[in-house]
């Protein structure tokens, strides 16, 4: 029988059966002996059978023979490894050292137990029954499996699955693939702290990172994987705003350098799906507040005449991503379609107008990586043509300042905010402007307030 066994045991067995497995008594006198001779070796009493060692002053290098000699007469290492176990350096030296306290009398009721010798021992019923705790649940899951199974469930898009993508590959990481279920609130907290860099801000922190973290172990809770939500009311402090320094519309100089390139020179060996885009797409933009992405996923079917004799886009998740999931119709301005509009659709006949949907190489069948759209990579082309231009002002987006511009043009024009709404896609928090929802008609009749766009740079007629 191993020593440590035995004082986790109590000794409260079958004695009959347990005699057989306690060897000669004088095995237990010989182990005892070797601890007296460890403790005499550097001048220390081991003291009586039932008494503690005497506490006297020693070296570190008696503390540390000592520990040796403890650890193998309990065999301290194989009952650790057996249970799961592992200490720090402090901690080994302090279990050691309790162990110390009781080898001596366990050796000597060892001893008596194998001469038969039953009668109770009085020191062990000094210390508390030994009760194993229970094994701490754990959910099966590391933050990026996690990552993984909400993905699966949830089917969220593109965008944020490629947005959230390095943060569970960092939390990941950080936490070594620890079990969700193990991570506690100030493990999320530590984390927290290493998340704001001169290149990542507070504001991204929160809005991005701690949400994503936030979100997938809400998940977990909502499933019953975890316990509570270690990053539930995390946040990092943000600090005092940048100062605005200008509205995020195009000013008229900005917008008159993008559509004048539109119909200027483009270089010869240009694919014409992008020549196409920067033909197009930022005219459409202008007149309609349309996402950029939106745009350039448009097919040539989208494009419809309306019996009311104004040409119509129709933006919907069927083409590629809308947010919110919602299609819209959208009235397309005089002014484009006087320009060829309509005639550059109708030579593309079906399908895409400014990607080519044979072009996309990349194939992936991984959820947590999705191939970016041929139209996300169009669009992300084109905020790189505009900021080649000169409109380098990184205050404002070379592609979303469009919604900005349309809006703030269209108040300034009287157009009603129902109308402006509808032809951006923003919904109200006002249940009953549902009721309100203007037609596609009424938008092509308040359309007609918007000014043209005008060119200003040596020009004086609509571009």
């Amino acid at each position: 029988m191993r020593l440590m066994d035995w004082r986790g045991s109590g000794m409260r067995g079958s004695l009959p059966s347990m005699s057989r497995t306690l060897g000669q008594p004088t095995q237990w006198g010989l182990h005892y002996g070797q601890l007296v001779d460890a403790h005499s070796k550097f001048g220390r009493s081991l003291g009586g059978p039932d008494e503690d060692p005497a506490d006297e002053a020693e070296s570190p290098a008696a503390r540390r023979h000592i520990r040796q000699v403890v650890t193998e007469l309990g065999q301290v290492a194989s009952f650790l490894g057996e249970q799961g176990l592992r200490l720090t350096d402090e901690a080994t030296a302090t279990f050691l050292d309790l162990v110390e306290r009781e080898l001596g009398p366990a050796l000597t009721t060892l001893g008596r137990r194998a001469e038969g010798d039953y009668s109770p021992d009085v020191r062990v019923e000094r210390h508390p029954e030994f009760r194993k705790a229970a094994p701490e649940k754990r959910a099966g899951l590391s933050p990026w499996s996690l990552f993984e199974a909400w993905v699966k469930e949830r089917k969220p898009g593109d965008a944020t699955v490629n947005r959230w993508r390095a943060v569970m590959r960092g939390l990941d990481a950080f936490f070594e693939g620890r079990d969700i279920a193990a991570i506690t609130a100030e493990d999320a907290l530590a984390w927290k702290d290493t998340l704001v860099t001169p290149e990542r801000s507070a504001g991204v922190v929160n809005d991005v990172w701690l949400r994503a973290a936030r979100v997938n172990f809400g998940w977990a809770l909502d499933n019953k994987r975890i316990a509570s939500n270690p990053f539930e009311g995390v946040s990092v402090a943000v600090g005092k705003a940048a100062p605005k320094v200008r509205e995020r519309e195009f000013e008229e100089a900005e917008w008159s350098i993008i559509l004048k390139a539109t119909t200027g020179p483009q270089p010869g060996r240009i694919a014409a799906h992008n020549a196409a885009a920067r033909r197009w797409v930022p005219w459409l933009c202008a007149y309609t507040g349309s996402r950029p992405g939106e745009v350039t996923q448009l097919r040539a079917e989208d494009i419809q005449h309306h019996k009311a004799g104004f040409w119509v886009m129709k933006i919907s998740p069927e083409a590629g991503a809308v947010k919110g999931g919602q299609a819209r119709t959208v009235p397309i301005h005089p002014h484009v379609i006087e320009q060829g509009f309509v005639e550059f659709v109708q030579s593309v006949g079906k399908g895409p107008l400014f990607y080519d949907p044979n072009g996309q190489r990349v194939k992936r069948d991984d959820p947590t990586n999705p191939v970016q759209a041929p139209w996300v990579k169009q669009r992300n082309k084109l905020a790189e043509w505009v900021r080649d231009l000169g409109v380098t002002d990184t205050n404002i987006s070379p592609n979303h300042a469009w919604r900005h511009t349309f809006k703030r043009r269209a108040v300034r024009a009287g157009i009603e905010k129902r109308i402006r709404f509808a032809f951006c896609g923003h919904t109200s928090s006002d249940v009953g402007d549902e009721y309100e929802t203007p037609t596609v008609e009424d938008m092509a009749k308040e359309m007609m307030k918007l000014p043209l766009f005008v060119a200003t740079q040596g020009d004086s007629g609509a571009l």
